[in-house]
């Protein structure tokens, strides 16, 4: 995935539109509480979120409407315009005493209002950081467990703050202050009180699919900018200033990274080291022996057939990954081994299920949004039994032999409909103060979801498209490799592709082979040697056969049991390695290594 310090920095915040900001009425307005729900005659319940003064002297307020627990949409508007709705509700609260009118230079409600920061923390500026209600007020998302994910991520976002601001010139090393960890101590309890809303009654595969989200959020630099909205003026300031001073640090390392990756890189594999010490020595005209994870990057993309521009690339952004501390296999989603499908299938009345190597989608049944659902593949003779995931019970269809899957007749399908929007003013930030880009903000609508059962028919789906390479390194490589501009030594036929049908997944290993398996192609990893190639899957009845097209020897493996992979003695294998650079071009020079495949076994 692409960093996301490449994308648009946004900040999603209510705000409102220049036509509707009109100074409120004189006359007597309907009594109300901020975060006080109101039950109207209507059967909706309005809770009035926060209430400024817009540039022109009006009172603007923003509420949320809910039924039955459900909430239906978010408004806004000046405060004049909601007599007639406040007059059919009436508060779940008492009154509460008259407030003091609110001051002109209020901002309005398209950001926070952080409070003034009290002077009786040590560093001060602690008492800029935001309580747990201004969090929950302002970091929402698409659906209430969204939300949930990104909150928690927040609390997690500002306790590593107050971390990362005793980095301050002149402060001692470890000098923590009661107040500094009080504050954080704060932080995480309240992230682990929100969590535990979720993860007592969640099951396992929720749960860690819940933390990897939350692990996600953290270093999304669209929710960072709305954490840093949050923070008083101040407050924000001294942040950046303490930040700016650390990120000079680290982009001079990553300056570094850039000037070596643009001349040129060898090193040596981290598990494989080669064994002539010559071949990635500068006497060998190889510029660079380094082994950060940046260059161990582009060096295996460019060996596996990547086009320079695109390994560089990766290489880049794999070190910024590292430079920031993100270890960005612990948030990606595991990939356990064993069999899966791909490719789209589709009934005469254009009913889809779209495969990919972790998840289905169920297209064109009713009104259902197509969500990605979990599924497991099961071996029965000659066909394939499919278990895809529903919350009454799982769809159960059959890939045959005849390349169809066949299901139910008619199958009662849970799911998720949208019922209404959720507007949003979204406004560009710049990265220096926080403050908004003027002319930059625009409205966004955002869909609000409720559940809903379609009845559907699943009885007999034909291959309608292939499997095509995810969007990971791997499948960049296979894209170049077979159509870019990667040295055509390295160019593969047929593996950006492949047919609808069984596939694999995982990484399995034994007698040196490593095979590490991807949508339409597979790693083989020898030695010093490693290579892209194309496989197939196929399902016969009395075994599953996966070959992989390892050049004029094809490599059979047999699929056990107990899941392992069984094949022959001996495989050759033969790849390339990078021998140095200039500037021009990069050298390359033949490996070949000779490895058992007698038997693999999944890597956990």
């Amino acid at each position: 995935m692409v960093a996301p310090y490449l994308l648009r920095r946004l900040a999603a915040i209510f705000s409102v539109p220049a036509a509707l900001a009109m100074p409120a009425p004189a006359s007597a307005q309907e009594p109300f509480q901020i975060n006080v729900p109101m039950k109207c005659e209507d059967g909706i319940t309005r809770t009035v979120t926060r209430c400024a003064t817009n540039a022109r002297g009006g009172e603007v307020c923003a509420w949320r409407e809910e039924k039955n627990g459900q909430l239906i949409v978010e408004r806004f508007n000046v405060r004049g315009q909601m007599d007639g709705w406040l007059k059919m509700c009436q508060s779940t609260a008492p009154p509460a005493a008259p407030a003091a009118p609110p001051q002109a230079a209020a901002p309005p409600p398209s950001a926070p209002a952080p409070a003034a920061t009290p002077a009786s923390t040590n560093p001060s500026y602690l008492g800029g950081f935001p309580p747990r209600d201004r969090v929950m007020l302002y970091i929402h998302g698409s659906a209430p467990l969204d939300s949930l994910e990104r909150q928690v991520a927040t609390l997690n976002q500002l306790a590593k703050m107050v971390k990362r601001m005793q980095s301050a010139p002149g402060r001692a090393p470890n000098s923590t202050t009661p107040d500094e960890q009080r504050l954080m101590d704060t932080y995480a309890k309240w992230s682990d009180e929100l969590a535990q809303r979720f993860l007592k009654t969640a099951p396992p595969d929720g749960a860690q699919a819940f933390q990897q989200a939350v692990g996600r959020y953290e270093v999304d630099q669209a929710l960072t900018e709305q954490v840093y909205a949050l923070l008083t003026p101040p407050t924000l300031a001294e942040f950046q200033t303490i930040n700016g001073g650390a990120n000079a640090q680290v982009q001079t390392r990553i300056d570094q990274i850039r000037q070596n990756n643009t001349s040129g890189i060898v090193g040596p594999q981290p598990q494989q080291p080669p064994p002539q010490a010559s071949a990635a020595s500068p006497g060998n005209g190889s510029p660079f022996v380094r082994n950060d994870p940046g260059t161990l990057a582009v060096r295996r993309c460019l060996e596996l057939g990547g086009g320079d521009l695109e390994c560089i690339g990766r290489g880049f952004t794999t070190g910024l990954f590292d430079l920031s501390g993100v270890n960005v296999k612990a948030i990606e989603p595991p990939k356990t081994a064993g069999i899966r499908l791909g490719g789209t299938y589709k009934t005469a009345a254009g009913l889809a299920l779209s495969f990919s190597t972790d998840t289905v989608a169920i297209g064109a049944c009713g009104k259902l949004v197509e969500d990605g659902r979990g599924y497991t593949v099961t071996r029965r003779g000659a066909q394939l039994d499919v278990s895809i995931e529903n919350m009454s019970k799982p769809l159960l269809v059959s890939l045959g032999a005849d390349g169809r899957l066949t299901g139910p007749a008619a199958f009662d399908v849970d799911g998720r409909i949208i019922t209404g929007y959720r507007t949003y003013w979204v406004e560009e930030r710049r990265v220096s103060d926080n403050s908004v880009v003027p002319g930059s903000g625009h409205q966004v609508q955002e869909p609000i979801y409720g559940p809903k059962t379609e009845r559907c028919a699943f009885p007999s789906l034909r291959a309608t498209a292939p499997v095509v390479a995810e969007g990971s390194l791997i499948g960049s490589i296979v894209g170049i490799a077979t159509g870019g501009p990667a040295d055509p030594a390295a160019q593969k036929s047929g593996a950006a592709e492949a047919p609808a049908g069984a596939r694999m997944t995982g990484t399995y290993a034994g007698g040196g082979l490593q095979l590490e398996f991807h949508p339409t192609a597979v790693v083989m990893d020898c030695g010093e040697a490693h290579v892209l190639q194309p496989y197939t899957v196929e399902n016969l009845a009395d075994r599953l056969v996966v070959t992989v097209k390892n050049g004029a020897t094809p490599v059979p493996l047999a699929v056990q049991p107990d899941g392992t992979l069984a094949g022959t003695s001996a495989v050759d294998v033969t790849g390339r390695v990078v021998t140095g650079a200039t500037d021009t071009a990069v050298t390359y020079a033949q490996r070949s290594a000779r490895c058992s495949a007698a038997s693999l076994a999944p890597k956990r």
